[in-house]
């Protein structure tokens, strides 16, 4: 194999709070991996979330653009088959693209084969095909849609129109999977290679051998509703973030063990946060709190990036795909939506990140009426959100940060400052109408849910 381009490794895992790591301070887990990722490399204290729900966000995360104004504007949409994306982008640059695990960009109801209608109990989630022109343009295919199930996981491998399941814990048999890809890879070309993973998502099961919390003993957040279910499940994430750390590892010392791959740049990061218990709330994300908007933003790539640690900045998943082109050295696109924070990452003198984190929902699958659109924006300080209904959230984050007081209808000044910061960024971002729920909306009827307590 010869090249001269970096190889590029993405892993992504589905509702990993950013506060969840040691490095992090959560006093409750280990997390030796990801911190020796961010100690030898750039770990984001204040990374977000553009869209606390998985398909928009993974959307932006590939797309460079928010979910309102990019290729997929909600839970139940797909990559558009003609979207550029981050695979595209690189392909064109000379690279291989590789997709192992879940996508949920691609689910249409009727890609089912005779198999998985024959046997729909050992095919759970959204068990459907992804088509080709679905696949946001990665090209070796060993993915699969919506699982939620991962002792019984499974794939669908490049052109197959069966399923392939997968023998061991999700995470355990896809990172093999990842590990076996890179070790028999001998093309000319370099590769971008993704490895998604479910886990921590709900439910939350996980070998046995990985449970070594007691519940009762762990240390929670200031607004954790307290009760044994909460720390049950509380542990049980804990535990499955161990386990991923673990995978990670396994995959990173592969990376690091072959020759072709020594000059590698892998970023590790989530689609969104977890709610786990804060605010009363668990197996939910889609609100605009810090447990659910927070993510890991882990960039590492020996002799490339300098070893600086945790560092402060706004950055969130708008800003990967041209922070990624940037540190390759790739041109970015025009119809990018996001920051590059790649002197950020490189300690360049002078670089300040935009101070700000537009966030976001929209077309949210409506499971129940509590699931309702909003729009916000965060500093470093302040939060602000604007929901379908007209409530508002404001939060100071520096004097309240578990967002127990929403001051809303008390500084009305900051309130109105952070809206018209919303309202800037959503003309720049081509709101095509929540800017009018803002300005011009009127009182809504009926039973309203209350969100503001929250």
């Amino acid at each position: 194999m010869s090249k001269s381009k970096p190889h590029v490794i993405y892993i992504i895992s589905d509702e990993h709070r950013g506060q969840a790591m040691t490095h992090a301070g959560d006093p409750n887990l280990k997390t030796p991996v990801m911190d020796r990722l961010a100690r030898e490399g750039v770990s984001f204290t204040r990374a977000h979330t553009n869209y606390p729900i998985c398909t928009p966000s993974r959307g932006t995360m590939f797309s460079g653009r928010h979910a309102h104004a990019g290729p997929v504007a909600g839970f139940f949409d797909v990559y558009k088959a003609t979207a550029p994306s981050t695979a595209t982008i690189l392909r064109a640059e000379g690279y291989h693209t590789a997709y192992i695990g879940k996508w949920h960009c691609g689910i249409v109801p009727d890609q089912r084969s005779s198999e998985v209608t024959a046997h729909p109990e050992k095919y759970k989630g959204a068990p459907m095909r992804t088509p080709e022109y679905h696949r946001g343009g990665f090209q070796d295919w060993y993915g699969h849609e919506w699982v939620d199930d991962p002792f019984n996981s499974y794939y669908y491998k490049g052109n197959d129109v069966n399923p392939t399941k997968l023998e061991d814990y999700e995470t355990d048999g896809f990172t093999d999977l990842a590990i076996d890809y890179i070790r028999n890879y001998d093309r000319d070309e370099p590769l971008f290679l993704v490895l998604s993973v479910t886990p921590p998502h709900f439910p939350l099961v996980v070998p046995e051998k990985w449970k070594r919390f007691d519940p009762a003993a762990l240390t929670v957040r200031p607004n954790f509703t307290d009760t044994p279910e909460m720390r049950r499940c509380l542990a049980n994430y804990y535990a499955m973030i161990e386990n991923l750390d673990w995978n990670i590892g396994r995959l990173l010392d592969t990376v690091r063990g072959l020759p072709g791959f020594h000059d590698t740049l892998m970023a590790y990061f989530a689609d969104h946060g977890e709610f786990m218990g804060s605010h009363g709330r668990h197996n939910r994300k889609e609100h605009p709190h810090e447990e659910s908007t927070r993510i890991p933003a882990i960039f590492n790539w020996p002799g490339r990036i300098p070893a600086r640690g945790s560092i402060d900045g706004m950055f969130s998943l708008v800003d990967l795909l041209p922070t990624t082109l940037s540190l390759l050295g790739v041109e970015i696109p025009p119809h990018n939506q996001g920051t590059d924070f790649a002197p950020g990452i490189t300690g360049e003198a002078g670089f300040t990140g935009p101070g700000y984190v537009l966030m976001e929902m929209v077309n949210n699958p409506r499971w129940n009426l509590d699931f309702l659109d909003w729009r916000g924006v965060t500093t470093d300080r302040w939060k602000y959100a604007f929901y379908e209904t007209g409530a508002e959230l404001l939060f100071d984050l520096e004097n309240d940060p578990y967002e127990l007081d929403n001051l809303a209808e008390k500084n009305f000044e900051k309130r109105d400052d952070m809206k018209r910061l919303l309202l800037k960024l959503l003309a720049e971002t081509r709101e095509p109408y929540f800017d009018v729920l803002i300005e011009h909306g009127v009182q809504a009827e009926g039973p309203v849910i209350d969100v503001s307590s929250m």
